[in-house]
């Protein structure tokens, strides 16, 4: 059968780190089975580590919409709009001049529903703070800040969120003085 044959081939792509590689033979097995949604999963996930965000949400969509009562794939799926939404909400609050007007409050919207679909996102915690902040809405941003503190995340991360944390916390207290 020629759908095991590619899938054979995109597997041994990935094993050799050729991403790219992996995506055609599996594009290809989709070309003989394209209601199979176990192949658009493993398909959204090699484009997610080749950074095709746009790709690999369509593919997550299209395995979550094939078997909706598979859990792995609309976890997976929810993940990846999680990361869509924060590297959007990233672009406003980098953006934004003026914090009483839109784009920092889009940007908190963008967040809150990020944070909602992957509550386990360190990153979509650390931009709700810092879009807080951005809205001068300290007690919230302090409260973002902890809640990515109690995940798990590497040293420069806890570095960068310990900083937010005194700085927010340091304006909690001027505010309140």
């Amino acid at each position: 059968m020629q759908v095991e044959q590619n899938l054979q081939k995109a597997y041994r792509s990935i094993f050799d780190n050729d991403f790219e590689g992996a995506i055609h033979w599996f594009e290809q097995a989709l070309a003989e089975g394209q209601d199979n949604a176990d192949i658009h999963y493993r398909l959204s996930i090699t484009c997610a580590r080749s950074g095709q965000l746009e790709k690999a949400i369509h593919h997550a969509r299209l395995a979550a919409t094939l078997e909706p009562a598979h859990k792995e794939y609309k976890s997976h799926y929810d993940r990846l709009q999680s990361k869509e939404l924060t590297l959007m909400a990233k672009k406003l609050v980098e953006k934004s001049q003026d914090p009483v007007r839109g784009l920092a409050k889009s940007a908190v919207a963008l967040l809150e529903r990020a944070v909602q679909l992957d509550p386990l996102s360190v990153i979509a915690q650390l931009w709700l703070s810092i879009a807080y902040g951005e809205l001068q809405q300290y007690t919230l941003a302090l409260r973002a800040v902890r809640e990515a503190l109690q995940l798990p995340q590497d040293e420069a991360i806890t570095k960068q969120l310990q900083q937010l944390e005194q700085r927010f916390a340091s304006k909690i207290n001027q505010s309140s003085s």
